[in-house]
């Protein structure tokens, strides 16, 4: 990459996150640990998107710009296939995220047409605005240039107050054609066995768990926790045995190219 390229990215760089992390309860600290395994209670939805994330890396080029990217869990998948990989996010502690740049998604800090890859996994239901955001991830990618982005549909309510959208199938495809996107591919994050058992379930357990009574609180969690994860695993092998079609999906992975 040349001095100049190097100077349009951006002039927002972020300042070395320092100084200690701060003190965390005995849950979050739980939560930390047990985010990676089954035991966790969305843990199948990770599951799917990883392997959609495979699927796409295919298509990762030249520089990378991981919008929102939170602590990069899929930078190990798709740094091998870029030339360079920049994460933005907002500037939140440390544990939550490790941006390069801080900025705004509907801001965008970066010049247009510099990125030849842009990644957004599960943050467009958190903007007030998403056509905007489209238009900024147009703007700041060449023509040419890849969108990876995945959406839940039939998830939980998560980050409340700020989460405000589910989309369909038919809506992203409408929404990315208005913004000059082609959409290559539309991936479903499991089905119907994925949905009930892997995050229905598990869910209402973790909603039971989660009642006012702080003293019993993680201690239902521990009890409920075994019980989410054979029913997640119950949901994930059903769901390969057992094709049950396109009408229930935990959410969706789209690949999509800048055409204009």
């Amino acid at each position: 990459m040349t001095t100049n390229e190097s100077a349009k990215l951006s002039n927002q760089w972020a300042p070395p996150q320092k100084g200690p992390l701060k003190t965390l309860t005995l849950e979050s600290t739980l939560k930390t640990k047990l985010i990676k395994t089954w035991l966790y209670p969305r843990h199948i939805s990770q599951i799917y998107l990883r392997k959609a994330i495979q699927k796409a890396s295919i298509y990762a080029q030249g520089i990378l710009i991981d919008v929102g990217c939170g602590n990069r869990p899929y930078e190990p998948v798709l740094i091998k296939r870029v030339n360079r990989y920049i994460g933005v996010d907002w500037p939140v502690s440390p544990e939550k995220a490790r941006q390069d740049i801080t900025g705004d998604a509907g801001n965008l800090p970066f010049f247009s047409e510099v990125a030849d890859t842009v990644l957004s996994t599960e943050l467009m239901e958190h903007l007030k605005d998403p056509n905007h955001f489209l238009a900024e991830v147009a703007r700041v990618l060449r023509t040419g240039g890849y969108l990876l982005l995945s959406v839940p549909f039939l998830e939980p309510l998560h980050e409340e107050p700020r989460d405000f959208y589910r989309f369909t199938e038919y809506g992203l495809k409408n929404i990315l054609i208005n913004h000059g996107f082609e959409v290559k591919h539309i991936w479903e994050r499991g089905h119907w066995w994925a949905v009930v058992f892997g995050s229905f379930i598990p869910q209402a357990l973790f909603s039971y768990a989660s009642r006012p009574n702080k003293k019993a609180r993680l201690f239902k969690i521990l009890i409920l926790l075994p019980v989410c994860t054979l029913s997640q695993l119950i949901g994930h092998f059903m769901d390969l045995l057992v094709k049950s079609g396109g009408k229930y999906t935990l959410g969706f992975f789209i690949v999509a190219v800048r055409h204009r």
